[in-house]
């Protein structure tokens, strides 16, 4: 079952088109790679599906309270988040409920007297994980935190590097589980370690995925389709990118064996008229 379909999808700015005729569709589980040459599209495309930009035309269809998480180039957040604000508090209630133990559970980790009123907070707390399955979700967060490196969850977002904003992008993300995973250029940033984890966790990730990278290794082990951005619209290729690549390399073969036809029949055409009218008068003697 398609998650998202796309029609006729078209974006322009001022005069000059960028995205034309776009139809492709995108199934629950399937894993897309998104590319094509620079400046055609691919981050706009993504920006429109993630709702942050408009499309001048088409159509563009989400499945019902499908959840879509979108990691840009460039995250942008709150300077004055800490990291657990900008990982946690995404308007999710599981993920709010769980943003509101972290919390408790470090203030009690910093404080030298026990607080009461936090210690019934955090009790109450672990009892709505329990009635809410929770706590599944609070060990996979915490395992997606420690892989990206993210531990000191009191860190203010406004002082880390660039590198560490967008590994905080990437885990709000991740800790989400969308059914819909948009990650543009996910392994800048990332270290060879961290980005092997990263191919094995999308490789087996129930939701659907369509991804924008540089990283053709990365590409090829992770996604199972392709799609590539023209300036006539889209192309849907099978398999990975090795797949794609010799799909491309065939269509280019026969491109130029037709066009090779084509340009013999066009050299016996001219030799025939230039044989003048007797030839083209002629009639076999049979």
């Amino acid at each position: 079952m398609n998650i998202l379909t796309i029609e006729d999808l078209r974006k322009s700015y001022g005069t000059k088109p960028l995205l034309q005729s776009v139809t492709f569709g995108l199934e629950d589980d399937e894993k897309m790679g998104l590319i094509g040459a620079n400046g055609s599209g691919k981050t706009t495309l993504m920006r429109i599906i993630a709702g942050m930009e408009k499309h001048d035309g088409g159509r563009l269809m989400l499945q019902n309270n499908a959840r879509v998480a979108f990691l840009p180039q460039n995250p942008v957040f709150d300077d004055s988040h800490t990291i657990l604000d900008a990982v946690f508090d995404q308007g999710d209630p599981l993920l709010r409920l769980l943003h509101d133990y972290e919390e408790v559970s470090y203030a009690l980790s910093t404080m030298e007297e026990v607080d009461e009123k936090l210690l019934a907070r955090m009790s109450d707390l672990s009892h709505q994980l329990d009635v809410t399955g929770g706590w599944d979700r609070e060990a996979s967060a915490k395992a997606v935190l420690d892989r990206l490196g993210l531990k000191d969850m009191d860190a203010i977002v406004g002082t880390l590097s660039g590198g560490q904003r967008k590994r905080v992008a990437l885990a709000r993300a991740l800790v989400l589980q969308p059914d819909l995973l948009l990650l543009d250029e996910p392994t800048n940033h990332l270290d060879t370690e961290t980005i092997a984890w990263l191919e094995s966790y999308l490789a087996g990730y129930p939701g659907a995925l369509l991804l924008v990278t540089h990283d053709r290794y990365f590409l090829d082990r992770v996604t199972n389709r392709m799609l590539e951005v023209t300036p006539e619209g889209v192309m849907k290729y099978e398999g990975n990118y090795s797949r794609y690549l010799e799909l491309k390399e065939e269509q280019e073969r026969l491109k130029e064996a037709t066009e090779r036809t084509r340009q013999n029949l066009a050299r016996r055409e001219l030799a025939w008229l230039r044989r003048g009218p007797k030839a083209r008068t002629s009639k076999a003697k049979y």
